[in-house]
């Protein structure tokens, strides 16, 4: 008889039932092993096909992490909407049942206190670019000292226009990096406001298309469910603020938790 192993997606309550579950890894059933108050997600795997050394090889191959990825989120998502799960990272396995019901009763009182952390929250993620070409355009509507020389320069002779220019030319290139800094702390704290809690990571480019612009924010929402409509509504309000003048904006969710849980949930 081939070795198995549990392959666990995360934890969620004890009255969850998997009848709607989908699929899990490898296309195996989806199941639960309880322990109290809590219950393991879990998938019965192949020993051999999930051996450290086999994984870690595997890893290099992006069609079957990509698969394997799909079916940890979609099992993760499916939870989430039934209420509230604690998701474990991929690759997250145990010999057996017992072992899993071990580690249940190990972690109980650090599990029990996520759970009512994170509550029932969904997470949304977003992500705001600045194109500087289309910003440096629309300066002025953002710094009053800038529109105050452009207004000067206007009415001035070719002489004292030529050094009001020059001087305009120096504010506009530290303005805009004030500008984009403030706007991304301001957008920051009015999403913040409908949400539970939040999780800012470096804003990084790998992966945006060139004509998104230059990522300033990257930010994760916890946010309940009576809260989700107002959250929207203040990013819409945002985006209508920001984007004529070249802030793009990437919005996804709702999703697991999964910025919320582990080391890097705060």
């Amino acid at each position: 008889m081939k070795k198995r192993l549990c392959y666990v997606y995360g934890v969620v309550g004890s009255s969850v039932e998997t009848a709607t579950a989908p699929k899990g890894i490898d296309d195996g059933a989806v199941t639960l092993i309880p322990n109290g108050d809590v219950s393991a997600l879990a998938t019965s795997v192949s020993a051999a096909d999930y051996a450290p050394d086999k994984v870690e090889a595997l890893t290099a191959d992006v069609d079957w992490v990509s698969q394997r990825a799909m079916a940890h989120d979609r099992v993760l998502t499916w939870a989430s909407d039934t209420g509230a799960v604690i998701p474990f990272p991929m690759w997250t396995l145990f010999r057996d049942a017992k072992g899993v019901t071990a580690m249940l009763s190990n972690r109980m009182s650090e599990l029990g206190q996520t759970f009512k952390r994170i509550a029932d929250g969904r997470e949304f993620i977003v992500r705001v670019y600045v194109q500087p070409g289309v910003l440096k355009d629309h300066l002025a509507e953002h710094n009053a000292e800038l529109t105050a020389l452009e207004a000067e320069a206007a009415k001035a002779s070719p002489g004292q226009k030529y050094l009001l220019e020059r001087k305009m030319e120096n504010l506009r290139r530290d303005a805009a990096r004030d500008v984009t800094s403030r706007v991304a702390n301001e957008i920051h704290d009015v999403l913040l406001a409908p949400a539970m809690e939040t999780v800012r990571e470096q804003p990084v480019n790998s992966g945006a298309p060139r004509e998104q612009g230059r990522a300033i924010l990257n930010a994760s929402f916890l946010v309940a469910p009576p809260r989700v409509v107002e959250f929207q509504r203040a990013l819409t309000g945002m985006v209508n603020k920001y984007e004529p003048s070249g802030f793009k904006f990437d919005f996804t969710g709702p999703w697991p938790p999964y910025h919320f849980v582990g080391e890097t949930g705060r």
